[in-house]
């Protein structure tokens, strides 16, 4: 991850980022080509108060798919450089070609920090390093790196570069000045037209290289993101880099570069990166994979990267889990697949959670409503806290989460129905009546028009969305229509919904400022563009095939994969215009829940 100038600009560009947890190994790769006598930096840095060098300036084009390449031009005479991770391994690939005969000088600048810090130089952080022809060795504190490579001679010339600055990382109120250090130059001796390669891999020497292994690997490349011939290819491709596998484990990246995969993430996006694009099975394994690690009742809200206990802080992810599997069956997924390994978890986690679990997450008898978390806990999506304080507090029967509930209860319901599974079918029907009945009397706001986003708390939210979004729908429709009326009165912007109205003396128009100030707007007003997902399922359930929907998401589309991160749509969008965007560059539920609509 970086920019197509070159410059880094984030804690989290490099070139390779890998490990449990997260590290940054090669930060970059300084190149200097020389050619007729002259030398042409083509690298580009910033210190303070300045840019140097300023490669840039030499670069005719880049083009993002199937991997990044850019095309530098120095007189009449190109380059190409391309970069891509290769698949099923913690390495990169880096190639070279040039026009002419020439010399190439690369410097690898190193860091091996954890992705969320920054390092400054110390003697005890240096590499030690040996060198042969066409590999250099580098371990520090039982890390190895290895540096496979075409390069003719490696010159020994270790130091610390000082004072890289960050500037996104700034402008977010976070420390943004970085030492790496250097282990000297490699030097390779450029053949007109003929490629060039390096590879770095963390911990395994992947061996000398192979031209035939390494032209196998860019055509798996090439397959993995074909040549896209429409905007919804285009988000297709953006959507695959968000599906992993780890030793047999298949999940979701919430979104790069911070997240690791949550449960509510990977379902909610599951639809649009999984389904969409016909890939079933890896669905299944993936809900599989969540079921396992179920725990009293719940499933995680987030896996750890660094082999830790997952995080069960969440009620809403394990329903989504239901709809997910539903999408999946009516989608033409494996019900033997279902009846012999979801059923009886998923039945079984349903009874817990009516029967009350951890996190003050109960059904209440009087009404059949779900009531979760406490004062000090956030188990909705809308989860931001700022020194311990819940920014948008929600524990209680918020409107989405009962949404959830008596979709599941319907849906286990039927699923008990088909397997004749008579005295589940009844138990989880009665309390699904209940539940409608309970919140048909509680959640609608006369004075509005529309449903309370939490029982007691009128403010106009996104939330009530999934009333009607959802399998089993819970208003009428004339509600359903006046519904629609106030979202789209005060929440429906050109890059999503915002998360609160305009006219609540709480809203917050502005994503921006230090950590505090961006998590105090996160649910306060700040636009999501996955919200477009439940909006355009609530019109089309209440209005029936509406076109200007459809060219609302394709502007949308069209305006974002070219701005901010190339290719990807963003997790956040400020609530006022100009609507800049925030937060996670590339998020998966953002560009899986269009992709899904548009499907």
């Amino acid at each position: 991850m970086g920019t197509v100038a070159g410059v880094r600009t984030r804690r989290y560009h490099s070139l390779l980022n890998a490990g449990q947890p997260t590290h940054v190994w090669l930060n970059a790769l300084e190149d200097i080509l020389h050619l007729g006598g002259e030398a042409y930096e083509l690298a580009t840095h910033r210190y303070p108060g300045t840019v140097t060098p300023r490669g840039y300036q030499l670069l005719g084009e880049f083009r993002l798919a199937p991997y990044p390449s850019w095309l530098y031009r120095i007189d009449e005479a190109t380059l190409i450089k391309e970069v891509m991770l290769i698949d099923g391994a913690p390495a990169v690939l880096v190639r070279y070609c040039c026009s002419e005969d020439a010399v190439l000088d690369l410097r690898p600048f190193l860091a091996g920090r954890p992705q969320h810090n920054l390092l400054r130089a110390n003697p005890n952080l240096e590499w030690q390093h040996r060198s042969e022809p066409g590999h250099l060795h580098l371990h520090r504190h039982g890390t190895h790196l290895h540096i496979r490579s075409d390069a003719a001679r490696f010159v020994e010339h270790p130091d610390w570069y000082l004072k890289f600055q960050y500037a996104v990382d700034r402008s977010r109120g976070l420390d943004f000045e970085e030492d790496l250090w250097t282990p000297g130059l490699l030097q390779f001796e450029l053949k007109a037209d003929t490629w060039a390669y390096l590879v770095c891999a963390l911990d395994q020497d992947p061996g000398p290289l192979n031209p035939l292994d390494l032209l196998k690997a860019i055509e798996a490349k090439e397959r993995r993101f074909p040549a896209p011939r429409n905007l919804w290819d285009r988000l297709s491709n953006a959507a695959e880099h968000f599906i992993f596998e780890q030793r047999g484990r298949k999940s979701v990246i919430a979104g790069y570069p911070w997240f690791t995969d949550w449960g509510r993430d990977t379902f909610i996006s599951m639809p649009g990166l999984f389904l969409a694009r016909k890939k079933l099975d890896e669905a299944e394994r993936t809900i599989d994979n969540f079921l396992s690690l179920r725990r009293d009742g719940l499933i995680p809200n987030r896996i750890t990267d660094d082999g830790s206990t997952p995080e069960y802080n969440s009620i809403d992810a394990t329903l989504w889990l239901f709809i997910a599997v539903w999408q999946c069956l009516e989608s033409g997924g494996s019900h033997e697949r279902f009846q012999d390994r979801f059923f009886a978890p998923m039945r079984d986690m349903l009874r817990t959670i009516a029967h009350g679990t951890i996190y003050g997450i109960h059904r209440d008898p009087a009404d059949g409503l779900l009531n979760a978390g406490l004062c000090d806990t956030q188990l909705t999506w809308m989860d931001a806290r700022v020194n311990g304080r819940t920014i948008t507090p929600r524990s209680g029967k918020a409107v989405e989460i009962n949404a959830l509930w008596y979709n599941a209860l319907r849906l286990m319901t039927d699923w008990a129905r088909e397997r004749g599974e008579h005295q589940t079918e009844n138990l989880f029907g009665g309390m699904a009546n209940q539940a409608i009945d309970g919140f048909t009397r509680s959640f609608w706001n006369p004075q509005e028009g529309c449903l309370f986003d939490l029982l007691g708390d009128p403010s106009i939210r996104p939330n009530q969305l999934f009333a009607l979004s959802l399998p089993f729908p819970l208003v009428i429709r004339s509600k359903g229509e006046s519904i629609l009326s106030v979202v789209e009165r005060d929440l429906l912007t050109p890059n999503g919904l915002r998360t609160l109205s305009p006219r609540d003396p709480k809203y917050r128009g502005r994503f921006e400022g230090g950590p505090e100030q961006r998590d105090s707007a996160y649910h306060q007003g700040t636009v999501w563009p996955w919200l477009f997902g439940p909006y355009a399922r609530a019109v089309n359930r209440v209005r029936g095939e509406q076109p200007e929907l459809k060219n609302m998401l394709i502007q949308f589309v069209e305006s974002q994969l070219d701005q901010g991160c190339l290719g990807q749509l963003a997790e956040v969008y400020d609530g006022d215009s100009p609507q800049r965007e925030g937060g996670c560059p590339a998020q998966a539920w953002s560009a899986a829940e269009i992709l899904w609509v548009a499907r």
